[in-house]
Order: structure tokens, then sequence, then C-alpha cells
């Protein structure tokens, strides 16, 4: 029950149900989902854990609130970290590994084309993991999930953006291509193009909800 919970809120916190510093109160949650108290709390602490929620002082839990720098630090971590990954791939990858990217790439197209958005989330997440399961590094594959997970709560999902779910797709499909071959340098291109960068966005949304002072604008910079 708290694993179903966890990811139940996990989805929610990324979907903008609960915005960055929104409180989560036990009681309304124990409601909201169905469940217990032990499973909320469960919950919580997984979160917790992943850095997704953070325990305030007298006020409980929140999801985290980054500041418009700590953003900026932990793109330039996943940039590190992901085309390390990259660099450490041994190309071309097997066929059974071409073929199980091929599958997702196609049932997460599926899924957005039919408005399956956390369906469409899934696949993304799982796409990736297969990806980087292939570096063979597994401390670094597990820092990039790390990192994934953390900057969830402040990533501008766009998935009614038919122009941006197109070039997610069409980069998909680009790492597939360079993991096939053995230029690696086309495989870390094809890695830094698709990296996720919502810091415009949180800057913008941060700006109207805490500050309202946005400093340091920062280029727009695709996400998938």
């Amino acid at each position: 029950m708290a694993d179903a919970l966890e990811k139940q809120i996990e989805e929610d916190i990324v979907f903008g149900v609960y915005p960055p510093g929104t409180r989560l109160i036990e009681d309304r949650i124990m409601e909201r989902y169905n469940v217990s108290r032990h499973a909320t709390r469960a919950a919580f602490s997984a979160l917790e854990s992943r850095k997704l929620l953070v325990h305030m002082p007298n006020k409980g839990v929140e999801v985290i609130r980054y500041t418009p720098d700590e953003v900026d630090a932990l793109y330039d971590i996943r940039m590190v970290l992901e085309t390390a990954a990259a660099e450490r791939t041994k190309l071309a990858v097997s066929s059974d590994i071409v073929n199980k990217l091929n599958q997702i790439a196609h049932d997460h197209e599926a899924a957005w084309q039919n408005g399956e958005y956390r369906e469409v989330f899934a696949l993304n997440l799982q796409f990736h993991h297969v990806q980087y399961s292939c570096c063979q590094n597994a401390p670094l594959i597990r820092l990039i999930e790390d990192y994934t997970r953390m900057v969830q709560p402040i990533r501008a999902i766009k998935y009614d953006d038919p122009a941006h779910m197109r070039e997610v797709i069409f980069q998909h499909h680009q790492i597939i291509r360079a993991m096939q071959g053995t230029n690696q340098q086309a495989y870390i291109d094809a890695v830094r193009k698709h990296l996720p960068a919502s810091a415009k966005a949180y800057r913008e949304f941060y700006a109207k909800r805490f500050d309202r002072s946005p400093a340091h604008p920062v280029p727009d910079r695709k996400s998938g």
C-alpha cells in the first residue's frame, strides 16, 4: 500500500497537483487516497529520502522547493552524469536492447497520442532506465535516476504541447539510432540534446509564487 501511495503522490507532484512549496497534510492525504496513517507516513518517509518532500520544522511535510540557482546547479549535474554515462556505453549495443528501446518508444508515442499522460511519464522513465543501464556502471546509473527524480517537482511537463512532444519522440529515436552505431560522439550529442532543462520555466514560476523578481534569466531548452 505504501509503495502504491508513494507512486501516486510522486505522479501528482510531477503533474502539478502539488506544486513546489505545497504542504501535505496527513489527514487530507489519507482521505484523498483512502489509505491508513501508517501508509501515509511510510510514503512521506520514502519521498523525503528521494528529495521530493522535505520536513519543515513546525510545519510538517512540503513538496521540496528549490531556488532557481539550485535548479540550475541540478541541471548542470544531470548534464555531467548523463553525458558521462553516454561516454561509458560500449557501442553498438545489442539487438535485444535496440528492440526493447524501440518497443518502449513506440508505446510512449502511442500513450501520448491517446492522451494517457501518466503512462507517457512512466514509459519515459522506463526508456531512460534501459538506455543508461547500458553503461554498466551501477553507481552512475543510480545517481542518474536519483537526480532525475529530484528534479521532477520542477520540470515543466508539456505533454499537451504537440510540437514539444514530437521533438521528444524524435529525440528518442535519435538516441536509439546512435546506440546502434559506433560513433560515440554522435551518441553523446544525442543525449545532450535530449537532456531536460526546465530552469527557465521554473524561474518564472518561482518569481510569480515566491519572489516576483526573476534574476539571472536563462535560455530556454527542450525537455524530455
